[in-house]
């Protein structure tokens, strides 16, 4: 394993969420994160109490492939989910290529945990402009051939590691 690639002396890391549906009252369901050069990691959330089923989009379960059954059996409890984002995170710059709803997810799984996030998001656009010399629509289709976008947290970390690989090759680093 390569040594962590960092910007402004934290590594880089990127991290997906899927969540129960797209409204205001949706919640975390699957958390997937990695650092640049690193195995991804994933968790499934198990709901928490204060988190209503009625939130819950049919849609996102055909998307996502997980029923709420799935979650409760088998999803980490937010505390602990939170606990971990926090010690991965700990000097990390961490990139979304959603930051307003990851970020607001996270939200929504650090108030249930009752803790505080220690890791801000960051853009993962603003990640990549500088060093691309394709457009990023470019890049992206490119790594959809070679790490799909899915809506499963884990493999969408993939795809975010091939298109930042993809600018840096680009950016002869």
């Amino acid at each position: 394993m390569s040594e962590p690639r960092t910007e402004q002396g934290r590594q880089i890391a990127f991290i997906d969420l899927e969540a129960s549906g797209l409204g205001s009252k949706s919640w975390p369901i699957e958390i997937g994160w990695a650092f640049a050069d690193w195995p991804v990691r994933s968790m499934l959330i198990k709901p928490a109490d204060s988190w209503s089923l009625n939130a819950w989009e049919k849609s996102a379960e055909e998307l996502h492939r997980i029923t709420p059954d799935k979650l409760i059996r088998e999803g980490t409890p937010v505390l602990e989910a939170a606990l971990v984002l926090n010690a991965a995170f700990a000097n990390a710059q961490v990139y979304s290529d959603a930051p307003d709803y990851d970020g607001y997810w996270l939200y929504r799984l650090y108030e249930a945990a009752g803790v505080r996030a220690n890791f801000k998001l960051h853009d993962f656009a603003e990640l990549i402009k500088p060093l691309a010399k394709s457009a990023p629509a470019e890049l992206v289709g490119r790594a959809q051939k070679l790490e799909p976008h899915t809506h499963r947290a884990a493999q969408d970390v993939r795809h975010l590691q091939t298109i930042y690989r993809l600018a840096l090759d680009e950016a002869g680093k």
